[in-house]
C-alpha cells in the first residue's frame, strides 16, 4: 500500500533519534493515547481524543500516513548501541511522538516515563531545525503561501487547564510567541466549543524579512 504521508526523513538531537511513523507503530499510539496520564496533559485539545480499542490506534496511524499534511516522527532515546545500529533483533523502544499534526501545526506526546527530562523541548527544537533546513520555503503540501512562512501550535487555555502551562513553557523556549485564539470542539465535552491559544514561530526567511522592516502576512483566519 502507498502512503502519501509516509517519508524517509530522520533527525537526531543530543539524546533522541526521530524516525518516521510507520504502519506498525499502532502499538505506540495505543500506549500513548489510551493512557489517562498522557491525555491529562493534553486536556481540551482536539487531538487528545482518547482511544479505547487497538483498531482506533491503527486508524489514527493510517490517517496520518494517508495524507502529506502530516509529518510524523517516533522518538527513541539514543544509546551507544542505537548509534551503532545494533538492536539485538528487538524493536527499539519509542518514548513519544512529535512533528506536524496538521501542517503548519506542530505537537508532541510522551510516555510518562520520559517526563521531566527536557525531552519535549529537545524534540520540538530538533524538529524545528530539521523542518526549516529541509523545507526553507515551507512544506510543499501547504497550499497557502502565507502559511508556509511559519509553524504554529495550539495549547489548552491556562485558566481552564493549568497543565497547559508546561506546554506553553516548552513553546516559549523554542521561540514561539502568542498569536491569537481559535475555536475548537472540546474533545472532553461533546457539543462544547472552547477558545484555545495559538502560538506561532516565524520561519528564518520571514524572520529576516521582519528584521529588514517587512510586514507580517495578513491573518487569513482573523
Amino acid at each position: 500500500m502507498t502512503y502519501p504521508g509516509s517519508h524517509s526523513y530522520t533527525f537526531a538531537t543530543e539524546r533522541l533519534l526521530a524516525r518516521p511513523l510507520r504502519p506498525d507503530d499502532a502499538d505506540v499510539i495505543f500506549a500513548l493515547k489510551s493512557d489517562p496520564q498522557v491525555l491529562f496533559w493534553t486536556a481540551l485539545i482536539q487531538t487528545s481524543t482518547p482511544v479505547k480499542e487497538f483498531s482506533e490506534a491503527e486508524a489514527w496511524v493510517e490517517e496520518r500516513l494517508g495524507s502529506d499534511i502530516y509529518l510524523s516522527f517516533c522518538l527513541q532515546e539514543l544509546s551507544g548501541s542505537q548509534h551503532d545500529g545494533v538492536t539485538n533483533g528487538k524493536k527499539p523502544h519509542v518514548i513519544g511522538i512529535c512533528g506536524a499534526t496538521h501542517l503548519p501545526e506542530v505537537g508532541y506526546m510522551f510516555r510518562p516515563s520520559a517526563w521531566g527530562k527536557g525531552y519535549a523541548t529537545e524534540a520540538l527544537q530538533g524538529f524545528i531545525e530539521f523542518y526549516w533546513e529541509t523545507f526553507p520555503q515551507g512544506h510543499p503540501s501547504i497550499s497557502d503561501a502565507d502559511e508556509r512562512t511559519y509553524l504554529k501550535a495550539v495549547t489548552g487555555p491556562p485558566e481552564e487547564a493549568p497543565q497547559s502551562a508546561a506546554s506553553i513553557r516548552v513553546l516559549k523556549k523554542c521561540g514561539f510567541e502568542y498569536w491569537k485564539e481559535q475555536k475548537e470542539d472540546d474533545s472532553v465535552h461533546p457539543g462544547v466549543v472552547v477558545m484555545l491559544p495559538v502560538w506561532r514561530l516565524w520561519g528564518p526567511n520571514q524572520q529576516a524579512n521582519l528584521r529588514l522592516g517587512g510586514s507580517e502576512p495578513p491573518d487569513i483566519d482573523g
